[in-house]
């Protein structure tokens, strides 16, 4: 299984587009990439005396929560990688192992497989659909959301926006919005 998964996720990264303002799960991109570009537009700003205000989203146990119809909408994806995809997420189960012992199985019907190298893929994917009509002001890595804007009343506007959609899919709360 894991070995498909792997090699699906190979084909799916060489043909969908993952957005530029995402620096999590990306190859050559880290939080040094993400810390340098807000330093770049925090020192632009400055330079240019202008002001600019800050929001970052941090999207609590984001991939548990993924809506399993968003993970199969259209990103250019031949049919045949959909089916495939759909095909590990079919009826998936799990359990939990404590101290005391091993659950019974229960049907899991939102989130990602933990584990699955396929799995971070498909989750920025989804959060790629919701940032194509963002500001070219945000940026994420992985669950965490960083939105700018000149403009203390748009940057509100903007992170209630992201509050509707992801309360729209069903998706977690915000735990720490800091202006």
């Amino acid at each position: 299984m894991k070995v498909f998964e792997r090699a699906l996720e190979a084909r799916l990264r060489k043909i969908v587009s993952v957005s530029l303002n995402e620096c999590g799960f990306v190859k050559d991109c880290s939080t040094i990439d993400a810390i340098h570009a807000v330093r770049i537009l925090l020192e632009k700003h400055r330079e240019k005396n202008r002001s600019v205000h800050l929001a970052f989203l941090d999207l609590e146990k984001a991939s548990d929560r993924v809506p399993h119809e968003l993970l199969w909408m259209s990103h250019r994806v031949q049919e045949e990688y959909v089916r495939w995809t759909k095909l590990l997420y079919a009826k998936p189960t799990s359990v939990v192992r404590c101290a005391a012992g091993t659950s019974r199985s229960f049907s899991v019907q939102v989130g990602v497989h933990k584990g699955s190298s396929l799995s971070p893929l498909l989750f920025i994917l989804c959060i790629t659909k919701e940032i194509e009509k963002q500001h070219p002001w945000t940026l994420l890595f992985a669950d965490d959301i960083m939105l700018a804007s000149e403009s203390r009343d748009d940057l509100q506007k903007r992170v209630q926006s992201w509050k509707d959609r992801l309360r729209q899919h069903g998706s977690t709360q915000q735990k720490h919005i800091k202006n």
